[in-house]
């Protein structure tokens, strides 16, 4: 009877253990996607991004906008060596706004928007 209770119990933590590491979540941005980063293109030239662990700052010709973020998922991304990340941050209003990044470490770090893929975003200096 005992040799059961131990079965299960070790099947239980083996399996509590792989939906843990399942999920990659968390509530602070990752390491390799803060700093500023901008982009080439030219009707987006003077928009910059500045992560930090806790904040996303949107500045542009439009102004400055700080958001907190509340969550962070992160799955393998759908090209070679990226991460998607679906980053949850909340507006001035108090809403829920979902940011859906694809990073890739090559290069010096290259981030694109999954909304609009054709933009490299590079980290600035």
């Amino acid at each position: 009877m005992r040799h059961i209770f131990f079965v299960i119990s070790l099947v239980f933590a083996v399996g509590f253990m792989a939906f843990s590491a399942g999920c990659n979540r968390g509530s602070t941005i990752p390491e390799g996607l803060v700093g500023v980063w901008q982009t080439d293109a030219e009707e987006s030239a003077d928009v910059t991004f500045d992560f930090s662990r806790e904040r996303i700052v949107i500045s542009s010709d439009m102004g400055v906008f700080e958001y907190t973020v509340e969550k962070v998922e992160a799955d393998k991304g759908h090209m070679y060596n990226t991460t998607l990340y679906s980053v949850y941050y909340l507006d001035r209003d108090g809403e829920t706004n979902l940011m859906k990044l694809l990073y890739s470490p090559e290069e010096g770090g290259t981030i694109r928007f999954k909304s609009e893929q054709d933009k490299v975003w590079r980290k600035r200096g």
